[in-house]
């Protein structure tokens, strides 16, 4: 049928309203935005309240049988009416693009004595290789060189492999495999070819969907696919979609409640939030409310909920973490907490610390490297400093600004090994998927990265490794 983008999505709804449907929604790309408009979708198509609890099928992407789902497609409702099946997290037209997440959650869900959830999701990681489960012996896939694997998975190969064999043994053994997403995709364009009760209806939500594959390009033909992607890199254009979707969620959180907000404050709220869809929503609602009467809000209003004092606490949760020091992360984010910032806001600036980290210790365990530790900041200043700087040139970011601001950052660095450091960044990754959509209490996500990063005892301290 159509291509609808996010700046089109009313167009999509009016034609809904108007009896035009499809048998598929594919909706895909920022996570708030599928969520916003598939609940703007399923009001259209199942428009009175009291039956919408019979007639919607909410299905878990993560915990999908695809076959069962296009066997209820395939059936014809018991009460009459429409049937819409809602699928949130699909995976039937996963990419490359999310194997390192579903590697992270397969180890995780082994290290947590959970089997058959990691068996599925490495046979899901597998599958986007074109491979099974079966056939990790027999392609050697342990041994296989780092340039194959990541031929493969998109990613680097990880070091730790010698679980998988057994996890999927494991999974062979409890009968946990489901249907590979490659069948679901033909089975699912079959029973569309075949045909589907008229009143049946299917949503596929995903932050991420290979255009390349058969499956999306029949339903781009033949069904619905609303492109709901946003650019996330750093360019100019890329920056500027940012912030008209961002305007976007502010200016509709606010008209909810009648209200509006002085351009001025707009533009210094994006830039004290950034780049966090779910947090901007959450952080305009909060001045909805905060403004009582006032049709307006004002940068007063602004500075008084969301001020400068999140930053000084989000700088001071960056040096308790790169102090090792969790008993003092754990009391800044919990008052971060009561002054209601966002936790993605927080891993935002963990995110960016932690790659500084990582920066800096790959520096300081460069072979030949000049750097020593223990070394006092006047030696550091005059003489290391500009031999590093000299070395790596200037392009590199965590040698530049106040020398004792680049020294305070090498002493962090000391107390971290790069694989801590690596294991904090898969953890934080973690975490952030978990708080998108795990339904957890968001602090409590955030809390239990910080006691996993900060209690590991891949320590780095004076005289060696702990542990």
């Amino acid at each position: 049928m159509t291509v609808y983008k996010r700046q089109e999505v009313q167009t999509l709804l009016k034609s809904v309203e108007r009896g035009e449907t499809s048998p598929v929604y594919l909706l895909f790309g920022e996570r708030y935005l599928c969520q916003e408009i598939v609940n703007e979708l399923v009001c259209r198509l199942l428009p009175d309240e009291a039956s919408r609890l019979n007639s919607l099928k909410a299905i878990d992407g993560d915990q999908e049988e695809v076959g069962a789902t296009i066997n209820m497609l395939k059936t014809y409702s018991l009460f009459g009416g429409r049937q819409v099946f809602r699928v949130m997290d699909s995976q039937i037209l996963y990419s490359k693009v999310v194997a390192g997440a579903l590697w992270d959650k397969a180890r995780k869900a082994w290290g947590g004595k959970e089997p058959k959830k990691a068996f599925r999701y490495l046979a899901q990681m597998l599958a986007l290789g074109d491979l099974a489960p079966a056939d990790w012996e027999k392609e050697e896939m342990a041994a296989c060189a780092p340039g194959r694997w990541q031929e493969l998975f998109g990613f680097a190969k990880p070091d730790d492999l010698g679980w998988v064999q057994e996890a999927c043994a494991a999974g062979e053994n409890i009968g946990a495999a489901s249907t590979p997403k490659s069948d679901g995709a033909e089975l699912l364009m079959a029973a569309l070819e075949a045909g589907i009760p008229a009143g049946n209806t299917l949503i596929l939500i995903a932050e991420a969907a290979d255009k390349r594959k058969k499956l999306f390009k029949y339903l781009e033909k033949k069904c619905v696919v609303v492109d709901l992607s946003v650019d996330t890199g750093a360019s100019s254009a890329a920056r500027k979609d940012q912030e008209g979707l961002l305007k976007d969620i502010v200016q509709q959180s606010l008209s909810r409640f009648g209200k509006k907000m002085e351009p001025r404050a707009v533009v210094v709220l994006l830039e004290r939030v950034g780049f966090h869809p779910v947090a901007v929503a959450m952080e305009a609602e909060k001045l909805a409310l905060s403004v009582g009467e006032a049709e307006t809000v004002t940068m007063d209003d602004l500075n008084g909920m969301v001020g400068r004092t999140r930053e000084e606490a989000l700088y001071e949760l960056n040096e308790a973490f790169g102090n090792h020091d969790l008993a003092a992360s754990l009391t800044i984010t919990g008052r971060l907490r009561e002054n209601g910032v966002h936790p993605l806001i927080v891993v935002a600036g963990l995110r960016n610390f932690l790659r500084k980290l990582l920066l800096v210790r790959a520096i300081i365990e460069q072979p030949g490297s000049a750097y020593s530790e223990g070394i006092s900041y006047a030696a550091f200043q005059k003489g290391i400093l500009p031999q590093l700087q000299e070395a790596l040139g200037p392009q590199q970011k965590v040698l530049a600004g106040h020398p004792f601001a680049v020294y305070k950052s090498f002493q962090q660095g000391e107390r971290f090994t790069l694989t801590a450091l690596k294991k904090g960044r898969a953890g934080l990754l973690e975490a952030e998927y978990r708080l998108k959509g795990s339904g957890l209490p968001e602090y409590l996500v955030l809390d239990d990265f910080l006691f996993s990063a900060l209690q590991t005892p891949e320590r780095k301290r004076q005289g060696g490794m702990t542990g």
